[in-house]
């Protein structure tokens, strides 16, 4: 075995050094977490713009003033329409027009199931949020995908 005395000998050990380390650096960058959102990057939201899951439920405890019960029932609905969305999601043979089509039917059954939670008070600041979002939506997050889904009906 030959020692590496000599300045070539350790420029190829640096080299080989220097090959391995950027190969590595790829690697660690995958690894890596998303940056947390910070207070400009907004509320986080979920597919289609929409602000989704315990952000939504807490946003309606403090604008409705719901009770602990109607908390309960709400994080229920929303869990049971997040996981209707998921499989609608991963249904690889449904078209995408109609996975549109199935997800807004689940979006319209889950408002129409909290709305009949709320007393008459609350129905009222349920649907002024909701225009809110819409239009905020529409600004900003809607697409050119078509319309808006179309307001609850009064009740």
């Amino acid at each position: 075995m030959r020692v590496i005395g000599n300045g070539k000998g350790m420029r190829i050990a640096a080299l080989a050094l220097c090959t391995v380390m950027m190969g590595a650096v790829p690697m660690l960058a995958q690894d890596t977490p998303p940056a947390p959102p910070t207070a400009q990057d907004g509320p986080p939201r979920g597919p289609g713009g929409r602000m989704g899951g315990e952000r939504m439920v807490e946003m309606m405890t403090k604008e409705l003033s719901l009770t602990p019960d109607q908390v309960t029932s709400v994080k229920a609905i929303e869990a049971d329409s997040r996981q209707q969305m998921m499989a609608v999601r991963e249904d690889t043979s449904t078209p995408q027009e109609q996975k549109r089509d199935k997800m807004m039917a689940i979006r319209v059954a889950s408002q129409a199931k909290i709305r009949a939670l709320l007393t008459d008070e609350q129905k009222v600041k349920f649907d002024k949020m909701e225009a809110r979002m819409r239009e905020r939506n529409r600004g900003g997050g809607g697409g050119p995908d078509g319309p808006p889904p179309p307001p609850p009906p009064a009740q």
